[in-house]
């Protein structure tokens, strides 16, 4: 793989032909389900998670903040999507899976973060960088 990117670069910039469209949704999705699955093996083993109302949250919150309403994706769906196979959801677990999420939607505990919360950690990581 290195090499085949090292013959590429000596004809051309590989870095100025980006992705576009579906292949941008394909690889959001992937990273989800990776920063999902990291975020699952760090939390200690001996607890069940299949219907635990927080971490369901998590995976919602972020769904709701790199997910775009221009994608065009059902956001409910691809929650239950990365959760499914992470804690191996049968049917009945998915429907109630898909209860909660309901729920937290409903009572309005799922949202973006701000953008003035983000420019703030942007501009301080930024600052970190600098003095560092």
């Amino acid at each position: 793989m290195e090499k085949s990117i090292e013959r590429l670069g000596k004809v051309a910039d590989v870095n100025l032909v980006t992705m576009k469209n579906s292949l941008i949704k394909d690889q959001r999705i992937a990273d989800l389900n990776i920063v999902v699955k990291d975020k699952l093996a760090s939390l200690p083993p001996n607890v069940s998670y299949k219907n635990n109302t927080e971490f369901i949250l998590y995976v919602c919150k972020l769904v709701e903040n790199v997910i775009c309403k221009a994608d065009g994706m059902n956001k409910k769906e691809l929650v239950l999507n990365i959760l499914r196979p992470l804690l191996g959801l049968n049917d009945a677990e998915s429907k109630v899976a898909g209860e909660i999420i309901e729920f937290l939607h409903s009572n309005g505990l799922i949202q973006a973060i701000k953008k003035t919360k983000k420019i703030k950690n942007s501009v301080i990581s930024w600052l970190k960088k600098k003095v560092c």
